[in-house]
């Protein structure tokens, strides 16, 4: 086989310095070739199965498009119909990828004989060292490693650019989990009561017995156990199953209740407890970090020669891992003074702390504010009434001693007088405050409603805080609830917030930012979606998909949230678009839209359904060409497995009784790195922003400009794109001040958070007989009723 390398040259640029080096858990694949050849054999119906099953032994097959290629990692050279072709590294990178991915697998399953992966990707194993299990010395005899709460390690490919080149390279992780290996034949026996528990199947994958972990779905729920067998409540109808081949859901609580029931209350406390005492040691950077480094070292390394593992086939590929993932640090320059707007002229402004200018100033749309003279419904227990006035009297009129709290709600928020409307409850019962609202004369601005915290853990159906939401927002009347506990104990720290929620549910606008002058108009729109499926079994499909924009102008306005209808999956696109278009029209008509302006488009999707969004939105701007539109189509995501570190950060004391520091190789808010010319993490909650040791640590956002896979002609939209990746960088950074149920910033932007405010919200209240969901696209679309 023959390799060529070429010299690889980028002269793109960047905004960004690159003059350090960044510690990730990004270990680069060294190939020393730009291309290879393969053996692609033409695919037919059935060909891959009939040539794993013959072959798997020695060689890999994997499929991409309409071929089939073969690695041979130790059998005899054989054609199988095929023919070698010559392959680029990074041009054919789906090829390269799944090479990688297969001969990393074999390599490993040789060297390291006895770990079996629980998957092959992304690839997975449970460590094996007792030291790993947190629980092996609190457990009798009989328990040690059949339960288990032990180190999982997971491994996966990506490609980032280093010195202006795509690289390679596994991107290591590690957690916990626990570990059950007691089948339901065995605790059927020892009486533990499996009827109602979820439960998953495993069944051994053919010719992977001692290669691969048998494979282990959630098929259902149990409804009767036999002799050697149990019935399963499955979406594909009641089935009686082997007890032998069924476990039970490796949940906290099922993990919990068997513990009890084998070896009494008081052990299993004691098992959970030292679990939970040795997070803080285990769950942070630093530990983190160390362990990630420990497996790189494992698989990039022979501890007997010194000499770097390589992972090589008969056929001449052949790579090896670095074993650091220290990488050059290219970055943005990101403005970090955030400048806040608290008047449409832009003259009184601040810096940094939002609250400041509200305490000197007065909100952003003080003089267009409306109600100025709200009416506030307060429902309260008639016992907790001297509690919850003087909390309404604090929160109304402020605390004279407070720095940050001493107007109170009225005049911080420059408002004309509060009509408060209190009403007493003889019981916390739905029917007590249903009485109270029923009863009302008149329908009030917003409501403050006295609520024990318990009632929001009971089940949705009958929790009076969901009942209440419902029943309320119905009438296009926003809530906000205040626990019993913080009406008796209530501080500054949280009035404060309770206050600024408050008017943002409203409608209120408590302050802007900064916004391009370069271009006519910018909106900024959140795009997201609920799947409404029957449950989580295997074999479940999404019966139906709710479709979610929240828009903003591009100074942080937020303008108005649509909800689309309830449809099915193949019915998602039109409903989406005619939802978006709607919203159009009505932003182009309320803010005079002229033809001929230039408007900026920023869409931030979260978990974008295939091409479905993309397309949507590139429909979207075919019918409206008398603009002249500019647009990004954005991905934001924390489900990655990305991992920033800063080594030198060795953290900041919380107190003089914890002599442990916070946040020890926890790097800044606003660190990132750039992956290439479309994609940037950025560390949103850094150092200064963790609270305690038992913060743990936190991953970076990652932002894609995305465009659509796969077949898609988008020339006529392509030169319409906006691809500069570190004004949407910057600009996300500075969407994360306006979540305004804090003053704080915020780890996603407000773009992601309301959306999934406002999904998770919808799902819940979705279970409340008698909701009314077409109740938010009213009048309460333009109000942040979610918060």
């Amino acid at each position: 086989m023959t390799y060529q390398t070429k010299n690889v040259s980028n002269p793109k640029t960047k905004e960004m310095t690159n003059n350090q080096t960044c510690l990730t858990n990004f270990y680069p694949i060294n190939l020393e070739f730009d291309e290879y050849t393969i053996l692609q054999i033409p695919n037919q119906e059935g060909l891959l199965q009939e040539l794993r099953d013959e072959h798997n032994s020695t060689h890999s097959f994997f499929k991409n498009g309409d071929f089939i290629y073969a690695s041979n990692k130790e059998g005899e050279d054989m054609m199988f119909g095929g023919k070698v072709e010559t392959l680029s590294v990074i041009g054919d990178e789906r090829v390269t990828s799944s090479l990688i991915k297969h001969l990393f697998f074999r390599t490993f399953k040789d060297t390291f004989q006895g770990i079996i992966p629980i998957q092959f990707y992304p690839f997975r194993i449970i460590s094996r060292n007792k030291v790993d299990d947190l629980v092996y010395d609190v457990l009798p005899e009989d328990l040690k490693d059949k339960i288990a709460y032990k180190k999982q390690i997971e491994l996966q490919l990506r490609i980032v650019e280093i010195n202006d080149k795509p690289t390679f390279g596994f991107v290591i992780n590690v957690e916990r989990r626990w570990i059950f290996n007691i089948n339901c034949q065995t605790l059927k026996d020892e009486g533990f009561d499996l009827v109602g528990r979820d439960i998953l199947h495993s069944i051994k994958l053919p010719g992977m017995d001692g290669i691969l972990a048998p494979d282990e779905s959630f098929i259902g729920i149990v409804k009767e156990v036999y002799e050697d067998a149990a019935l399963i409540d499955t979406n594909e109808g009641n089935q009686r199953i082997s007890l032998n081949e069924l476990f039970i859901k490796k949940t906290p609580r099922n993990i919990e209740e068997y513990l009890k029931h084998k070896i009494g209350e008081t052990k299993c406390d004691k098992v959970l407890k030292v679990v939970s005492s040795k997070r803080e040691n285990i769950f942070n950077a630093k530990s983190v970090q160390k362990e990630i480094q420990q497996f790189a070292n494992l698989i990039s390394t022979d501890r007997k020669t010194n000499q770097p593992i390589q992972y090589i086939n008969k056929d001449g590929f052949v790579f090896t891992i670095s074993s650091t993932a220290t990488i050059p640090h290219n970055r943005f320059q990101l403005e970090n003074n955030q400048t806040f707007i608290l008047d449409p002229s832009g003259v009184q402004t601040c810096k940094r702390y939002p609250d400041i200018g509200l305490n000197q100033f007065a909100p952003y749309d003080s003089n267009f504010f409306s109600p100025k003279s709200p009416k506030i419904l307060a429902i309260f227990h008639k016992e907790n009434r001297g509690f919850h006035t003087n909390f309404l009297n604090a929160l109304i009129n402020g605390m004279p001693q407070s720095k940050w709290f001493k107007k109170g709600f009225k005049d911080k928020y420059n408002l004309h007088e509060i009509n408060l409307l209190p009403r007493e409850i003889n019981s916390y019962d739905i029917d007590s405050y249903e009485k109270v609202i029923s009863g009302l004369e008149e329908k009030p601005d917003l409501a403050i409603i006295e609520l024990p915290s318990r009632f929001r853990r009971m089940p949705i159906e009958s929790s009076p805080y969901y009942l209440l939401k419902a029943r309320l927002l119905g009438m296009e009347v926003p809530v906000q609830f205040v626990s019993t506990y913080n009406a008796k104990n209530y501080k500054d720290y949280i009035l404060n917030p309770i206050a600024l929620q408050i008017y943002a549910k409203m409608g209120g606008i408590p302050w802007v930012l900064p916004s391009s002058p370069s271009i006519d108009r910018e909106f900024v729109v959140g795009i997201g979606h609920s799947t409404i499926r029957k449950n989580s079994f295997k074999g479940n499909e999404q019966d139906r998909v709710v479709g979610i924009t929240t828009f903003f102008s591009g100074d942080g306005q937020y303008l108005l949230s649509n909800k689309a209808k309830d449809v099915p999956y193949e019915e998602y696109f039109d409903e989406l678009l005619n939802n978006m278009k709607s919203s159009f029209d009505e932003l182009s008509r309320t803010q005079a839209w002229k033809d001929g302006d230039t408007v900026r488009l920023i869409f931030h999707i979260f978990k974008p359904i295939k091409n479905v969004e993309f397309d949507v939105v590139s429909q979207l701007i075919r019918e409206y060409p008398q603009y002249n539109i500019q647009f990004a189509f954005v991905t934001i995501s924390k489900k990655h497995p990305f991992i920033l570190f800063n080594p030198n950060e060795r953290g900041k004391k919380t107190s003089y009784n914890n002599p442990k520091p916070k946040g020890e190789f926890v790097p800044k808010r606003g660190t990132n790195l750039i992956l290439n010319d479309s994609s940037c993490l950025i560390q949103l909650l850094g150092i200064d922003e963790l609270k305690t040791t038992k913060h743990g640590m936190s991953s970076p956002l990652l932002i894609r400009i995305r465009k659509p896979e796969g077949n898609f002609d988008y020339a006529d939209i392509e030169p319409l794109l906006f691809t500069d990746l570190h004004y949407i960088v910057q600009q996300i950074v500075a969407f994360t001040y306006l979540s305004w149920r804090t003053f704080l910033p915020g780890e996603i932007p407000a773009t992601m958070q309301y959306s999934n405010l406002i999904s998770g919200l919808l799902g819940r209240l979705r279970r409340i007989d008698g909701w009314k969901p077409d109740s938010v696209n009213r009048n309460l679309k333009y109000k942040k009723w979610f918060l």
